[in-house]
């Protein structure tokens, strides 16, 4: 829920208009890679708010973040197209390879601070 409440705060701060429009006037492969980026920095943003939620409310039971580093897994391009039974093709990916999601997840919410999901500044996703 809170990756795609993050897609929400993209959409307020701008940044899925921008993005849109570069993949809009961009070719199949670069159009991907800004989806990934897309996707990354939502799941920056949701370890954001589980650390904010844990500060403010002590909401984050104990499991809860090895729940998300888990989904976050499991919901890969890599981890999804090898359950579908297909040769992993990162050219293909739209949202991210499982490690990928986790790290950015966990970035967030060891940080706590949205500026530290630049995921279309870095360099390594």
């Amino acid at each position: 829920m809170a990756h795609e409440v993050a897609h929400r705060v993209q959409n307020e701060l701008g940044i899925l208009g921008q993005a849109n429009q570069i993949r809009a006037h961009s070719g199949e492969a670069d159009s991907s890679a800004f989806s990934v980026r897309i996707e990354l920095q939502a799941d920056c943003y949701a370890g954001v708010w589980a650390r904010g939620a844990q500060a403010q409310f002590g909401s984050i039971e104990r499991g809860d973040i090895a729940e998300a580093m888990n989904a976050a897994a499991q919901i890969g391009d890599d981890t999804l197209q090898r359950n579908a039974g297909r040769v992993v093709q990162p050219e293909g990916f739209t949202h991210g390879a499982s490690d990928q999601r986790q790290r950015w997840f966990q970035r967030g919410y060891e940080s706590g601070d949205m500026t530290q999901c630049d995921t279309f500044g870095a360099r390594q996703l």
